[in-house]
């Protein structure tokens, strides 16, 4: 507010008239460059405690009792005043020094970081008073301001979007930089339908032409002209493609572009070693029970994104097999091999001498003595059974001529020997008793043979006699 030099004076003098001596001064707060100039809302500090503020005149009345106080004077944008009054003064006059602060401002487009020429740059204090600059070659401009200062600043450039900001100045300076947005600039984000997860390194053409592919945040900053149709083709792996017709505003920022997932139709094929299709073998998908082979040991499995995938294949007498598979977007199959949870169980059949002995029929006995597999012996005396590894077994071994024999084997102790006996050998093999059986078995029936031979002889004897007899007399 600006003042007369000698209304200032006739104002003090009013002033003083009005006030008792001692007990109170008036401070009247002023630009020292201008003494026309009062400054209102400064803060007065009597002792360090605030007292007040001058009014819209720039004045305060501090009332004080005994000595006079010592008075601070401070205002943003001005240097501090410090002192007392005299001690017969009823007024203060307090002049303060206009503190400067020199704004700095550098302006950028925010997509290519290169400085913005010519950007029209204002700043208005509260005061009203406008500040106006123009960046250069580097984008960048000064404004001498008021230090700690309140300003509202506004910022525009040919074919960018305004910038508006509120900033407090500093002591001696102020920087601040600002990242200009194309009016043509448009962020294209491309998004899972279902979950609205953003979609990495999707490729985007717009009106047919290669524009660029998704960050990280799914996100693709492109300059595109608004008000005109354009015509989007989004491609992802593992996702439709799109084919959007759409027409950018000018309010528009960010624009989303949905897209959905991919199906595919799989087979799984199970095999054994041999190339043989497994029929009932059991699959899980992700954890979860699909099914069973069919008779062809296959099984379809329709309308799966394409992810990777986690499948466990179990079938009775075979390893478990897991494997990951991704389906594409044509249909596939997925082919898995399970190989025998079996391994073979040598055996060796030999008679008592050591000889091995061919075509003996060798069977794997269950818990229950039940016949799980058979084999027979080649020329070697050897045949192999499958068998689980480690496992216990009993097996049995049979030849025309031989008694039949059985022991305990497994496939750690590799070949499992098993000896065959036949009746010429026993005796030779065992104690003077064994043999002894047969031979008097034999001489019994000799015996027995003979005597009953002898007894129908004498039978039939006197019944010759007795008819020669009967003939003579006749």
């Amino acid at each position: 507010m600006h003042f007369p030099a000698v209304c200032l004076v006739s104002i003090c003098l009013v002033l003083s008239l009005c006030l008792v001596s001692g007990s109170s001064v008036m401070v009247i707060v002023f630009e020292q460059s201008d003494r026309t100039v009062l400054i209102p809302e400064a803060i007065i500090y009597a002792d360090g405690k605030i007292a007040g503020k001058t009014d819209i005149n720039g004045a305060f009345n501090l009332s004080f009792e005994g000595y006079r106080p010592h008075i601070r004077v401070a205002k943003g944008g001005y240097s501090e005043w410090t002192g007392s009054p005299a001690e017969n003064d009823t007024a203060l006059l307090v002049p303060l020094q206009v503190r400067n602060s020199t704004l700095h401002v550098e302006v950028y487009d925010a997509d290519t970081l290169i400085p913005v020429q010519d950007a029209y740059i204002v700043v208005t204090g509260e005061d009203g008073i406008r500040h106006e600059a123009r960046s250069g070659f580097e984008g960048k401009a000064d404004l001498g301001l008021r230090a700690d200062q309140v300003y509202n600043l506004e910022i525009t450039a040919p074919n960018f979007q305004a910038t508006h900001d509120t900033i407090v100045t500093g002591g001696d300076s102020t920087t601040v930089q600002y990242s200009l947005v194309r009016n043509d600039r448009i962020s294209i984000r491309v998004l899972d339908a279902a979950s609205s997860v953003p979609i990495q390194s999707a490729h985007i053409q717009i009106d047919g032409v290669n524009t660029g592919t998704t960050n990280d945040r799914g996100i693709l900053i492109s300059n595109t002209s608004r008000n005109v149709e354009h015509i989007f083709d989004i491609t992802a792996d593992g996702y439709e493609p799109a084919h959007v017709a759409r027409t950018i505003s000018y309010e528009d920022q960010v624009v989303d572009f949905p897209l959905v997932k991919a199906k595919s139709t799989i087979f799984v094929s199970v095999y054994n070693n041999d190339q043989k299709p497994l029929t009932n073998a059991t699959i899980r998908m992700d954890g979860a029970l699909l099914g069973e082979t069919n008779e062809f040991g296959r099984m379809m499995i329709p309308s799966l994104e394409i992810r990777p995938y986690e499948f466990i294949v179990n079938h009775d007498g075979y390893k478990t097999n897991t494997s990951s598979f991704t389906p594409g977007k044509e249909t596939g199959e997925l082919i898995i091999v399970l190989e025998s949870e079996f391994i073979d169980l040598q055996v060796q059949v030999s008679d008592a001498y050591g000889n091995p002995l061919r075509d003996a029929s060798v069977f794997l006995l269950g818990e229950a003595q039940e016949s799980l597999s058979t084999c027979a012996t080649d020329v070697n005396g050897t045949c192999l059974l499958p068998a689980i590894e480690g496992k216990m077994y009993r097996i049995k071994a049979e030849k025309g001529g031989y008694y039949p024999n059985s022991t305990s084997a497994s496939t750690q102790t590799n070949p499992n020997t098993i000896i065959l006996h036949n009746p010429s050998t026993v005796g030779s093999n065992n104690s003077n008793t064994f043999p002894l059986i047969p031979l008097i078995i034999g001489v019994i029936l000799v015996i027995a043979g003979g005597g009953l031979f002898m007894f129908r002889s004498r039978r039939r004897s006197p019944r010759r006699r007795s008819h020669s007899s009967r003939r003579r007399s006749l």
